[in-house]
């Protein structure tokens, strides 16, 4: 009596345990633990042998469904190889039986009028051209005979070149009594002769080989129909045997996999429950195959989802809980819009000076945030996605904060997530109000200072120029040389004092501009002819490009001249002798774009971002200047509207920009 190896296991288990009842030995301890050892590895076997055997029969059926389906693409393709074999043959017996003959009638008849046409040269006198054309031709017209003869193929065919032969023979003999009689036939009864014999007989040959030829050309006709018939019936064939194929292959297939995959429809339901996040759901399908499998690791992943969703639930609003408890700590006032401008969150700062978040939420800025620079600054940053963090005027906003006046900057950034899409912006009010005041007190005492200094400072110049003319005595060279440098640098303080009297001024709005429409030329000519003496005192060539056809620019001449004399003295401070200063005025997308270049020692790229502020010099390039020039120019191209730039590479010189606005675009 033979049994399985699973049987073998459980017989010999009972045994021992049957022993050990007989016996009650002291080894039963051992004993049970040699029974579930033996219980267990039978399990993991048997559970082995299961997956095995499902995977085999798994990959039968589909195996068996790959094989059918090629079975019946083979049956599919011999039906058409077949068809397009019957096909083939049919083609090739139109062209190996007829077309042949078709060619060797047409040379036929082709060679046979030019043998025609040798006869009307004889008839024109031209003897030699038309024996000539005679001899090459009768070999030709043998030849296309020899292969019409040896391709007889249609019923009535072989009378036809029979009766060919016969009429060239005939026809050659009376050509060739025509062109080579001797002596030759006289003119009029040469002509006679063609007209009554000749010709006649060219015509009927002619029209004979016309027969071959249309009774050739009839036959691949009805061959073509034929073929077409043919062809016809192998389509209808190829589409039945194509059909019936694909519609056994739909029938298997849907057997196969109704068989195969039944079981997954279940699985596919709990599967998508699981995948829109309810991670509480359990696929219940008690199998020992692939299927029962994936339901255990379904049922694995299912429970890790929840573990992880619960995990990162807490992360993010312990995250979020820190986020939104840092921006209402913030001393500043923080605006977060989306990205159609509309108010997303307040922080408790700018709470206190908008009102309540939850009654803006959802609004515009521009009707919660009275001020247009505000509104401006979020239409930037979400429609343009530039940042506005401007450090001039333009950008301070006064706004009433717990019964006073409060001075904030304002920077807006356009807020993006991973993968750059713009998601809104973020508005920071910058509280700067002490900074102002710093910067007011700092601006009235440089005022009065440089106002208070004048009368000295004038007093010591006019003590020193009247020592330099020697009113009050002679002077020894080496006092006259301390009185120079006295007067240098009297000069160089009172030039300052007055800059810092402009700064005071221009930043008080005490010396607006005072526009007027202006050519770029009267601009350029006041400031070359107010710096050519310096200029040329230092051997460099000035250099002025202004068109006439310019347009007029907007601007008060003053200032915008003003910026001109001070960027060319910073340039001519700046080059070397037997260098080139130059301004340049064209026109620029409706604006008229001023540019000074000089060929001097250039701008270090480190002092580039820096170099429009007060007091800014460059070390070991400048020479006496006080570091004021660039920020008047600044200042009053800022008041003009326009913006003024640099381009600079050390050693080869530096270029100043800045535009202004021409009366079209004023009025635009």
């Amino acid at each position: 009596m033979f049994c399985t190896p699973g049987k073998y296991r459980s017989i010999y288990a009972h045994d021992v345990l049957e022993e050990h009842d007989t016996h009650r030995s002291s080894q039963f301890p051992a004993d049970l633990g040699r029974v579930l050892r033996v219980l267990f590895c039978g399990c993991l076997k048997e559970k082995k042998r299961r997956e095995a055997r499902a995977v085999n029969n798994l990959r039968y059926q589909f195996l068996a469904g790959y094989l059918l389906l090629a079975f019946l693409m083979v049956i599919v393709m011999a039906g058409a190889a077949i068809s397009f074999r019957h096909l083939g043959r049919s083609i090739d017996q139109i062209l190996v039986n007829n077309y042949a003959s078709v060619r060797a009638a047409q040379a036929m008849k082709e060679t046979l009028e030019r043998q025609d046409s040798a006869a009307t040269f004889f008839l024109a006198g031209q003897v030699d051209k038309a024996r000539r054309q005679y001899e090459a031709n009768w070999p030709l017209f043998e030849q296309a005979y020899q292969i019409e003869a040896h391709n007889i193929t249609e019923p009535g065919e072989q009378e036809m070149a029979d009766d060919i032969r016969r009429q060239f023979t005939a026809y050659r003999t009376a050509i060739e009594k025509l062109l080579y009689a001797n002596p030759p036939l006289a003119s009029r009864v040469a002509r006679d002769y063609y007209f009554q014999t000749l010709e006649h007989a060219f015509l009927k040959l002619k029209n004979r080989a016309q027969d071959v030829l249309d009774l050739n050309q009839k036959a691949i006709v009805a061959a073509n129909q034929g073929a077409k018939e043919e062809a016809r019936a192998a389509s209808i064939r190829t589409v039945g045997i194509t059909f019936s194929a694909f519609v056994a292959a739909i029938l298997f297939g849907l057997a196969m996999t109704g068989g195969a995959l039944r079981p997954l429809r279940s699985l596919a339901r709990q599967a998508e429950e699981i995948g829109i996040g309810h991670f509480n759901q359990r696929i219940e399908v008690h199998r020992s195959d692939e299927i029962g499998m994936l339901a255990d690791s379904f049922n694995t992943m299912a429970a890790k989802l929840r573990d992880a969703r619960r995990l990162e639930q807490e992360r993010l609003h312990r995250a979020e809980r820190m986020s939104d408890a840092a921006l209402h700590s913030l001393y500043d006032p923080v605006i977060v819009t989306d990205a159609r401008g509309s108010i997303v969150h307040l922080n408790r700062a700018a709470e206190g000076l908008f009102g309540p978040a939850t009654r803006a939420a959802g609004r515009p800025v521009n009707s919660v945030v009275l001020d247009e620079r505000i509104s401006r600054a979020v239409e930037r940053a979400v429609r343009h996605e530039t940042i506005s963090a401007a450090e001039d005027e333009t950008d301070f906003v006064p706004l009433e904060s717990e019964g006073s006046q409060r001075v904030y900057r304002v920077r807006a950034t356009p807020m993006r997530d991973e993968d750059l899409a713009l998601l809104g912006a973020a508005v920071v009010l910058e509280d700067v109000t002490h900074l102002r005041e710093i910067d007011r007190l700092k601006t009235e005492f440089i005022s009065v200072a440089s106002h208070e200094l004048r009368t000295p400072v004038t007093s010591l110049l006019l003590s020193v120029q009247i020592l330099e003319e020697e009113t009050v005595g002679m002077l020894t060279p080496g006092q006259r040389e301390i009185v120079h440098a006295q007067r240098e640098d009297l000069q160089r303080l009172e030039r300052m004092m007055r800059d810092l009297l402009d700064i005071t001024r221009l930043q008080a709005g005490v010396t607006p501009p005072r526009f007027e429409f202006v050519h770029p030329g009267e601009l350029v000519d006041g400031a070359l002819i107010a710096i050519r003496a310096d200029a040329e005192a230092q051997g460099i060539s000035l250099r002025g490009v202004c068109l006439a056809s310019l347009p007029r620019v907007r601007a008060d001449p003053a200032q915008i001249t003003r910026v001109l004399i001070n960027l060319l003295n910073n340039a001519v401070r700046h080059t070397p002798k037997r260098g080139c200063v130059s301004i340049e005025a064209k026109e620029v997308n409706n604006e008229v774009l001023f540019t000074v270049r000089d060929t001097g020692v250039g701008i270090p790229h480190e002092y580039l971002p820096r170099i429009f502020e007060r007091f800014v010099q460059v070390p070991g390039a400048t020479r006496g200047g006080s570091g004021l020039g660039l920020f008047i120019a600044q200042t009053l191209v800022n008041a003009h509207g326009g913006k003024i730039s640099v381009e600079s590479e050390p050693g080869k010189g530096s270029s100043f920009h800045f535009a202004l606005a021409t009366p079209g675009e004023t009025e635009d």
